[in-house]
């Protein structure tokens, strides 16, 4: 992590000043124990942390006055600017010299940190791009096939169920993409409400279960029969837990086990879903809740999905 902040303007300059005020200050009050060659060991701090908020100007802008300041109060003769020794004039020049170093690394850093949030946000604005154009196509397709449905009533009906079902599909990786979009700039509005966790379990299910049916998977459901209060948004969790039957139903071979348990905590509770299938590499572990990143699907079967549903349910 580069900075958590960076200030342009005044600011930066200002933090500066401060920390010289701190750390002479500091000096002031352990110089009777330091050494001469760290003498100036607290003003690297206010250098760093004028680097840090600011970059290259105002670093420099605190190492000069921090020299000032530690010549004319720190430094034989007292009250006085004069440079004295050639000692004295070494420490100043390396003080001053690692100082620059210390702000063009900070600038550097503040440079890439720029590019990286730029690149971010155009990747969020192409995805949500991308879905919204996506939108309107799939809602020319999806009303054609229901004004099919309505006049072939004689013609056979599982070609049009299969048109459905695949923009249903579309549909879905529309939503989740938009739903990414939202999370990465700040969007994503949480309505909390006071409910029971197992009331949210049912529209997962029903969520998932065209393709835990069409897997042939055996579903079973271990939820307590006690109250499990949460304040939660309702449909987040559904959507959480219809993406981890989703994937219990995609990486488990036909015919599979998937299990859901649910028990309260205290004021929480815990909903695990599990699977026989082919689980998760130990290299992949550290990665599956990242966005875009996927498992193998082994034997050569791929079920589409982006490798979204993780990272929004984390």
């Amino acid at each position: 992590m580069l900075a958590p902040f960076r200030y342009r303007g005044f600011t930066p300059y200002a933090i500066g000043i401060i920390g010289v005020v701190v750390a002479s200050l500091l000096r002031k009050l352990f110089d009777p124990y330091l050494v001469e060659h760290l003498s100036f060991s607290f003003d690297y701090l206010a250098v760093f942390v004028a680097a840090w908020t600011g970059g290259l100007w105002p670093a420099l802008a605190t190492a000069t006055l921090s020299s000032l300041v530690g010549n004319y109060y720190f430094t034989d003769p007292y009250l006085s600017l004069a440079i004295n020794s050639v000692e004295e004039l070494i420490e100043l020049t390396f003080f001053i010299l690692v100082s620059a170093i210390i702000g063009i690394l900070s600038e550097i850093s503040l440079q890439a940190l720029k590019r990286a949030k730029k690149a971010e946000e155009e990747k969020d604005n192409f995805m949500a791009t991308v879905a919204h154009e996506l939108r309107s196509p799939i809602s020319v397709i999806y009303y054609a096939n229901s004004l099919n449905r309505m006049s072939s009533a004689e013609q056979s009906s599982d070609q049009l169920d299969v048109i459905d079902r695949q923009v249903d599909h579309l549909n879905l990786l529309i939503e989740d993409l938009l739903d990414v979009s939202r999370v990465a700039r700040g969007k994503i509005r949480l309505h909390r409400q006071h409910i029971d966790a197992s009331s949210v379990i049912q529209g997962a299910i029903e969520i998932a279960r065209p393709l835990i049916t069409s897997r042939k998977h055996t579903l079973e459901l271990d939820v307590s029969s006690e109250p499990m209060p949460v304040f939660v948004d309702p449909i987040r969790i559904e959507q959480v837990l219809a993406n981890l039957l989703t994937n219990a139903a995609k990486y488990t071979p036909d015919g599979g086990h998937i299990c859901i348990t649910a028990k309260p905590a205290g004021d929480s509770a815990i909903l695990a879903v599990r699977d026989n299938g082919i689980g998760i590499a130990p290299e992949m572990s550290s990665r599956v809740f990242d966005l875009f990143v996927q498992g193998e699907m082994g034997h050569g079967r791929d079920e589409g999905g982006l490798g979204i549903g993780l990272a929004l349910a984390r």
